[in-house]
């Protein structure tokens, strides 16, 4: 019983290991439900970055949010990215709308 109770434990804390790495829970928990070291290298794995909600940090390369203006691990000010209007041609602040001529980016 106390065998029991120790493997559902591991499956559980891979599972929740799992999702705060942006992974499978469900893989996880069975993977650490049958063989529990494996939790080891769950917790060596980077962090999957979120599609569309992500990108990395210029200087750790770690994964931080598209609107993030600073890194959370470096705590370094992440630059502007600048995109082009189509519009008027000039280079502004990748946001929704221009900021010369107020007319949509996407």
């Amino acid at each position: 019983m106390n065998r029991l109770l120790i493997f559902l434990i591991a499956g559980l804390a891979g599972a929740m290991f799992a999702e705060k790495k942006g992974r499978s829970k469900l893989t996880w928990f069975f993977l650490c439900l049958i063989f529990p070291p494996i939790i080891l290298v769950l917790i060596a794995l980077p962090p999957q970055p979120a599609r569309g909600g992500t990108k990395r940090c210029p200087y750790c390369s770690n994964a931080v949010g598209k609107k993030d203006t600073v890194c959370r691990s470096c705590n370094k000010e992440l630059p502007i990215d600048m995109v082009r209007c189509g519009s008027c041609g000039s280079f502004v602040p990748d946001k929704d709308f221009c900021i010369q001529c107020n007319r949509k980016l996407r």
